[in-house]
């Protein structure tokens, strides 16, 4: 399995819940695939967050519609009351933003609190849209375009 295999079912396993997969997945990418990897995972929480913010996250859209954002947030903190450790809600809050224009907010994240942040918002939008699970390779190859875009500067 290469490189992008691996990240793409990493990916699955995390949309569709096997959290002990993609705990094993991640292993095999190593220290080197962290960073790939949590950018794909940027990439398809860009994808996700579409459904709730509107089209073109990650890809120049924005500003964000600040109403629907704190109305996000509300459902996150009720969402995660019990969580234990708690979400970094302001961290999760800067990956949305820099998802509609503002991306200087992801900046100061450091690489753990960056990666948990960018899991709450794409675990939150799948416990909401079921249909995202059921389509977690959809999600993927719409992800790979969305990352292929950032890298690249045109889908692949």
């Amino acid at each position: 399995m290469n490189t992008y295999e691996l990240q793409r079912e990493h990916l699955v396993a995390l949309i569709t819940g096997d959290l002990e997969g993609a705990a094993r997945l991640r292993a095999r990418l190593g220290r080197d695939g962290e960073m790939p990897a949590t950018e794909f995972m940027r990439a398809a929480t860009a994808v996700c967050l579409e459904y709730r913010f509107g089209p073109g996250a990650g890809l120049g859209a924005g500003p964000i519609d600040y109403d629907e954002l704190a109305a996000f947030m509300a459902e996150l903190r009720r969402s995660g009351r019990t969580a234990e450790p708690p979400p970094d809600y302001l961290a999760v809050e800067a990956v949305v933003r820099s998802l509609y224009g503002e991306t200087h907010l992801i900046e100061p994240l450091e690489k753990r609190q960056r990666s948990q942040a960018i899991f709450t918002a794409l675990q939150h939008q799948v416990h909401r849209h079921p249909w995202i699970a059921a389509n977690a390779a959809w999600v993927a190859e719409r992800a790979k375009q969305t990352w292929s875009i950032w890298l690249l500067g045109r889908p692949t």
